[in-house]
């Protein structure tokens, strides 16, 4: 709000016919309330908060652990507060303390409240991984609390088989024998190899409560079932190592239950592969109808009276038993079948 006042006395002048003219004005004062330059200022939109971010003790940990997040940054003094999604999460909303119940990841953000001066600003997500606690108990192997064995190789290509990966023909498998003979824990894999080739086999090694097997000695078994056994005329694929027994090849896990095995096939030569028989598309074999899926098709179709050498490995725990008749009453081992066939 302006106001103008005079100092002085001003004098109106007759200067000519109808006009005056004001004298005696020695200053003009104009002055601006405080009020209103207050008032001005106060229209002023709230400002931008500066970068306001999350962070995380860690971002990986095995339950029953927590992990407690932090709020980084930002402007003013607006309250900030936290929020989580992810199944079986849960986090204190001042705190920061983040929860799990079971293996899940939990995805934290953080705000800070408005002020009059800066606006409400929101964080960049992050994640927080909670991985499954290790059970304890006295290891004791049973058909309903098998040890297992897993195979576990992470990088199929560096394994010297072929595919991208071997086949899970499991559905197949617990109709047929899986059910019946083995854990049902067991998963029927199988995939192919050139004649000659080296493999590499990494396997996981776990007890009766899903613990690490450390220090364990194990059997890769690798003519567990060779072709030969089926009496319908297939031949064996054969594979040989330092150490190597008929066909059994020992090792020991280390301390987190993993033990890798290096063979090498020593079948001199095989029937060559139709080009669209692969580990992971489509299996023109003998006695398969052209375009059938091989994850649809049972490795046995493929194997049995096929002329192509093939091998069943698995990898044994100790002294456990993997297969029985009854599998309950006598199993307390679960191992992958791995069924290798040999293809040029």
């Amino acid at each position: 709000m302006a106001a103008a006042s005079f100092r002085n006395a001003a004098v109106l002048r007759p200067f000519a016919r109808g006009q005056f003219v004001l004298t005696g004005i020695t200053a003009l004062a104009l002055s601006v309330s405080s009020v209103a330059v207050a008032s001005a200022a106060g229209t002023s939109a709230p400002a931008i908060q500066a970068k306001f971010s999350v962070t995380a003790s860690s971002t990986s940990v095995q339950l029953p652990a927590t992990v407690t997040v932090h709020a980084k940054g930002g402007s003013g003094t607006g309250a900030v507060r936290y929020a989580v999604t992810g199944a079986m999460c849960s986090i204190g909303a001042v705190s920061g303390v983040v929860r799990a119940t079971s293996a899940t990841t939990c995805v934290v953000k953080a705000t800070k409240a408005a002020t009059t001066r800066f606006k409400k600003a929101t964080s960049s997500a992050i994640s927080v991984h909670f991985t499954a606690a290790v059970l304890t108990g006295t290891e004791f192997p049973t058909y309903g609390n098998p040890d297992k064995a897993s195979l576990v190789t992470s990088s199929w290509s560096t394994t010297g088989f072929l595919g991208t990966g071997p086949v899970d023909d499991s559905v197949n498998g617990d109709n047929w024998f899986i059910t019946s003979y083995y854990s049902p824990s067991d998963k029927w894999l199988y995939t192919y190899v050139h004649p000659g080739a080296t493999v590499t086999l990494t396997w996981k090694v776990t007890g009766s409560y899903g613990q690490p097997l450390a220090n364990t000695p194990v059997t890769l078994a690798t003519l567990f079932a060779p072709g030969a056994n089926n009496g319908k005329g297939d031949t064996t694929a054969t594979f040989n190592a330092a150490g190597i027994s008929n066909g059994n090849l020992s090792g020991t896990t280390d301390a987190s239950g993993m033990v890798t095995f290096t063979i090498t096939n020593t079948n001199g030569s095989a029937p060559t592969a139709p080009a669209t028989w692969n580990s992971t598309k489509v299996s023109v074999a003998p006695g398969v109808a052209a375009g059938t899926t091989v994850a649809a098709v049972a490795a046995e179709t493929i194997e049995s009276g096929s002329g192509y050498s093939w091998t069943r490995m698995l990898l044994k725990i100790g002294s456990d038993t993997v297969t029985g008749d009854p599998a309950s009453a006598l199993v307390n081992q679960a191992s992958d079948l791995v069924d290798v066939i040999v293809v040029s």
